[in-house]
């Protein structure tokens, strides 16, 4: 790809330099940046149907809702996920891991979420693509042959190296943004304190979107505690002594 400007003068011939390349710069670089969800600044969680002491609120689409995540947002529904923001509070009188005491209900089924590193790299943009700005040089002056429209002359401006190299740049650091917000934002095996509020992104591989609420797993929850034990059985009364015979009168 070659772009071919041609100036009246010296003063036009710069002036028409810059131009090109600052248009060319503006119409084809599209990497795409990543904008912070921030999961502890979100107002408007939707409360969940959790009937246990472990309290969830979430909010589904939150790389759209949340910042300008275009590239992002397409990667998402291409690949079928929903990334959600989650807000956990433990109000039992003691710990409780998320990954270990915790069923993640969706609809009516548990599920499990995609890793926080696995679904950063599922999502993340292609960078290698933007090699092919390479050829979007731009020649300034020259002549252009009338009959075979060959160009002579004209200065060339490697513009091609500079957009190819913002675009990756822009490409690789959105990427690595993305991927230290949901390795933070991971509740894998995060304990909640008692009385602790935990923030987390869920990255959650499904069709549709539906209620979410969390669970306690197995017979131990606080909402079915198991039965206590048997009061230990007393041993046997020892019989009564027999009183003495009282001897008869003479």
């Amino acid at each position: 790809m070659r772009f071919i400007v041609y100036p009246n003068n010296f003063m036009n011939q710069r002036f028409m330099t810059l131009l090109g390349a600052a248009a060319l710069a503006f119409t084809t670089g599209c990497a795409g940046s990543y904008s912070l969800i921030r999961p502890n600044n979100i107002k408007t969680y939707t409360p969940s149907g959790s009937s246990g002491p472990v309290e969830m609120a979430y909010q589904f689409d939150a790389l759209r809702q949340n910042g300008r995540n275009k590239k992002y947002v397409k990667k998402e529904a291409k690949l079928g996920y929903h990334v959600v923001a989650v807000r956990v509070t433990n109000n039992w009188d003691r710990d409780v891991n998320f990954s270990r005491d915790l069923n993640l209900i969706y609809g009516d089924r548990p599920i499990a979420p995609v890793s926080a590193a696995v679904s950063a790299r599922d999502l993340r943009q292609g960078v290698p693509i933007y090699l092919l700005y390479l050829l979007a040089n731009v020649t300034v002056g020259g002549t252009v042959d009338a009959r075979t429209k060959a160009t002579t002359g004209g200065t060339f401006l490697p513009t091609g190296p500079l957009i190819a190299g913002g675009n990756m740049l822009v490409a690789g650091g959105a990427n690595s943004n993305l991927r230290k917000e949901f390795a933070a934002y991971d509740l894998t095996n995060r304990t909640l304190k008692p009385g602790e509020t935990a923030y987390g992104i869920l990255s959650l591989r499904e069709s549709s979107v539906a209620p979410m609420r969390v669970e306690f797993r197995g017979p131990a929850s606080p909402a079915s505690p198991p039965p206590a034990a048997p009061a230990a059985a007393l041993p046997p009364a020892p019989p009564a002594a027999t009183p003495p015979a009282t001897p008869a009168p003479r």
